[in-house]
């Protein structure tokens, strides 16, 4: 029986790995795309463009780990079945339920690796890529700033620029726009050129003007023209508080009071403890279809996955909405309760799936 058991949890695992390098592939690749549209061509090397995205990486490992947990489970018993392994095991008088043992166990240690993902190596990735941005932005402060495009990439600060040279720093014929506490500049220069001193980013603009609005005093409009002026942009603080949940590791959101904390820790939990449920749902569908459906097996178990994420999300809104964080569990409930169903009537063998073939 524990060859059996480590046959089928070294096959799960296995496929498990693989469906999570296809995963992560999938989803870097659509990062990717955004990040090189912000950071290659203006100045940041491949090197640089890199080390963001594999400091980015372990964001993805809490929904990552179910995904490709449930697809393992429902392709290696959809194969037992076609390779005739569960009639084999069943003539020998191994019950289903025996077999489902592994997909038990691996279920829990799965979870407990998405818990450890959500809880600690996500908010610390969601930092590391943060800080790591930040310090390109310092060596590389037009970053952001695209040719004919309203763009921002400090806050209250807007540019619109007809021509960009990166590694100089210039701006041919630009608008940018500042929010000052109460008053509103609104420059406009033939040249300008972005530069950092310190902790600083200034703005040097020639042959411009300005307009400044007071919103405390909107009557007293102020038209400016000048030949050269230089405005402060920006200052680096130098040490970032990462206020929002996502930067939060379960330690320091136990701390907190707020609803956020409180709503966060509870989804991140119903989340971790999605491989160990829907898991189940996918071996139960896997052992009760007909052998040779391969292809419908994996549709069921993106299936799977898509439904309780739009669950998940649904649930965090509305937990978030009515400040009530349990309601954030509601994924797991309704599908921990379909688990049980559908696991009991398979390993009693009272149901069975006709999806077209044969049994």
């Amino acid at each position: 029986m524990k060859v059996l058991h480590r046959y089928i949890a070294f096959e799960i695992t296995r496929v498990a790995a693989l469906s999570s390098a296809l995963f992560l592939f999938v989803i870097l690749m659509d990062r990717a795309s955004t990040i090189a549209e912000t950071v290659l061509g203006k100045g940041v090397s491949f090197l640089d463009f890199l080390s963001v995205l594999a400091k980015g990486l372990p964001a993805f490992l809490g929904i990552v780990i179910p995904m490709s947990f449930v697809l393992s489970v429902v392709i290696v018993f959809i194969g037992m079945n076609s390779n005739n392994e569960l009639t084999a095991a069943k003539s020998c008088g191994i019950s289903l339920k025996e077999l489902s043992k592994p997909v038990s166990l691996l279920g829990l240690i799965f979870s407990l690796l998405s818990f450890y993902s959500l809880m600690f190596l996500a908010p610390k990735s969601n930092v590391a890529m943060k800080r790591e941005l930040e310090e390109l932005l310092r060596k590389k402060i037009t970053l952001s700033i695209t040719e004919k495009r309203f763009s921002s990439n400090f806050p209250g600060v807007t540019f619109y620029v007809e021509k960009l040279y990166p590694e100089k720093g210039l701006l041919v014929n630009f608008m940018a726009s500042l929010q000052k506490k109460e008053k509103l500049v609104t420059a406009f220069g033939r040249r300008g050129f972005l530069r950092t001193k310190g902790d600083t980013v200034f703005l040097d603009i020639e042959d411009g003007s300005a307009q400044v609005v007071d919103w405390k005093k909107p009557k007293e409009f102020k038209f400016i023209k000048f030949k050269s002026y230089t405005v402060e942009l920006y200052k680096f603080t130098r040490k970032e508080r990462f206020k929002a949940a996502k930067y939060k590791t379960l330690f320091q959101l136990l701390k907190e009071r707020d609803k956020e904390a409180r709503v966060a820790v509870v989804k991140r939990t119903a989340l971790a403890f999605a491989s160990l449920i829907v898991g189940i749902i996918g071996f139960s569908i896997a052992v009760s279809i007909p052998r040779g459906s391969i292809g419908v097996g994996v549709l069921i178990s993106l299936l799977l996955i898509v439904l309780y994420y739009i669950l998940y999300t649904f649930s965090k809104k509305v937990a978030l909405k009515t400040g009530q964080p349990l309601l954030a569990l509601l994924p797991d409930v309704v599908f921990g309760a379909a688990a049980l169903l559908l696991y009991k009537l398979a390993v009693s063998e009272r149901i069975r799936i006709n999806v077209g073939a044969r049994w």
